[in-house]
C-alpha cells in the first residue's frame, strides 16, 4: 500500500554574511530550531545593488589596511562575497553539526530585504543580526524585516548579552498561544523560561503555561499595572535574560521599543506570530 511522503519539517532561515552579529544569531537560530524541531537554512545575499555601484567610474573603495582610495570593481566585490560565504557556510555546518541539526545553505542575488521577505514565506522563523546606523538606529534590513516579516523573526544585536535564559513577555490576548507554545518547546529542550504576566493576562491564561503534559508551569511574574520599558529593562536585567520572546503585536515590539531593548539593553529579541 503506498503511503504518503513525510511532510518537510518547518525551517529555521538565517541571514548570515560572517559578521559578529550575524554569527550571534547563527547560534541562537540553531538553538531554537533543535526545540521547534526544525531544520536550520542559511541565507547569504549578494546585495544586488551594491554591484551596480562597483560598476560606476566615480565609485572608490577605502582601504583598511592604509586608508587610501582604490577603484571598486565588480570583480573584487565578488571576491569579497565569495570568501564571505565561505566563512558564513563554514560556521553555518559547525554550528548545525554540533547539535545534529539538518542544514542547508544558499547564496542569492537580489535587494536583501525583497530576498528575505520571500524566505519567511516558506520558514517557521528567520533570524538576522543587527547593526547601528548612527546612535540608536538599526539597520536598513532589520527594520525592513522588523516592519514586513510575516514569520516570527529573531533580531541579534552583536555582542552576546550574559544571560541564563530567555524571557518571555505575556501582555497580548492574540499573541499570547504563540508565545506559550515556544516557551514551552524552550522548556522542552533547553533551559527553563521565565514568563512576566501582565495583570491582564491573568485570568486569560491561568494554566497555560506548563512545558509538556505533566510539567510543573512555567516560572511567571506578575507584573506591576503599568510598565513601562525602564520597567521592563530592569526586570530584564535582574533576572538574568539572555533575550526577550514577546509577541508581535505587544505594545513593546514597535521600531523605537525594538531599538532600545536591541541597540541599548543589548538583548537579542525573538518577535512572535
Amino acid at each position: 500500500m503506498a503511503t504518503a511522503d513525510p511532510p518537510n519539517p518547518p525551517r529555521v532561515v538565517v541571514a548570515v554574511d560572517a559578521s559578529a552579529a550575524s554569527l550571534l544569531a547563527l547560534e541562537l537560530a540553531a538553538d531554537l530550531a533543535v526545540a521547534l524541531r526544525a531544520s536550520l537554512a542559511g541565507l547569504y545575499v549578494e546585495e544586488e545593488d551594491l554591484l551596480h555601484a562597483a560598476g560606476l567610474a566615480c565609485v572608490r573603495e577605502v582601504r583598511a589596511q592604509s586608508g587610501q582610495l582604490a577603484p571598486f570593481t565588480a570583480d573584487a566585490l565578488q571576491r569579497h562575497w565569495r570568501a564571505l560565504a565561505a566563512d558564513a557556510r563554514n560556521a553555518l555546518t559547525r554550528i548545525a553539526q554540533t547539535r545534529q541539526l539538518a542544514w542547508s545553505f544558499e547564496v542569492v542575488r537580489g535587494q536583501a530585504a525583497q530576498v528575505m521577505s520571500e524566505a519567511a514565506r516558506s520558514a517557521r522563523l528567520t533570524g538576522l543580526g543587527t547593526g547601528a546606523r548612527g546612535p540608536g538606529r538599526l539597520g536598513s534590513l532589520a527594520r525592513a524585516a522588523l516592519v514586513g516579516a510575516e514569520a516570527s523573526l529573531l533580531l541579534v544585536p552583536p555582542q552576546r548579552r550574559p544571560g541564563t535564559r530567555w524571557t518571555a513577555l505575556l501582555d497580548t490576548p492574540g499573541g499570547a498561544p504563540a508565545v506559550l507554545a515556544l516557551a514551552d518547546a524552550l522548556a522542552a529542550r533547553s533551559s527553563i523560561p521565565l514568563l512576566l504576566v501582565a495583570p491582564a493576562m491573568e485570568a486569560a491564561c491561568p494554566a497555560a503555561a506548563t512545558a509538556t503534559a505533566g510539567a510543573a508551569p512555567l516560572p511567571r511574574i506578575k507584573l506591576p499595572e503599568s510598565v513601562e520599558l525602564p520597567d521592563l529593562f530592569a526586570l530584564l536585567r535582574a533576572h538574568h535574560a539572555q533575550g526577550l520572546i514577546l509577541a508581535a503585536d505587544s505594545r513593546f515590539a514597535g521600531p523605537a521599543e525594538v531599538e532600545n531593548l536591541l541597540l541599548e539593553g543589548g538583548w537579542p529579541l525573538l518577535l512572535v506570530r
